[in-house]
């Protein structure tokens, strides 16, 4: 028998695509926004311990004191689906300040500037 080796990204990948296959032909009937396949996924657990308590800490998520990296990413994965988002609104958004070479930190230099 021959051995096919691969990453664990491109592993988690096929897991999650085997995963949402069986929930969209589950009883559930897969219209919660959690079984949505057309919304991509963001792997939250590749982020660090700190990033995640500090998504956490931004957004005043509650939860257990002593949460583990999976159970933390867990929740913040949770929330983070969970924003309501303007995509045009946001990519315009994004789009224009790209091109103008800024970023959020700028402008709030220039608006306390403005106040002097």
């Amino acid at each position: 028998v021959r051995h096919l080796y691969i990453c664990d990204f491109h592993k988690n990948f096929i897991q999650s695509v085997r995963n949402k296959r069986k929930r969209k032909t589950s009883d559930d009937g897969g219209d919660s926004p959690e079984h949505d396949t057309d919304v991509p996924e963001v792997d939250l657990f590749q982020l660090q311990v700190n990033t995640l308590r500090r998504y956490k800490r931004h957004y005043k998520l509650q939860t257990r004191p002593g949460l583990n990296k999976a159970q933390l990413a867990e929740t913040v994965s949770r929330h983070f689906r969970n924003i309501p988002v303007n995509e045009k609104e946001t990519l315009a958004y994004f789009i224009y300040m790209v091109k103008n070479n800024k970023s959020r930190l700028d402008q709030k230099s220039e608006s306390s500037k403005q106040l002097d």
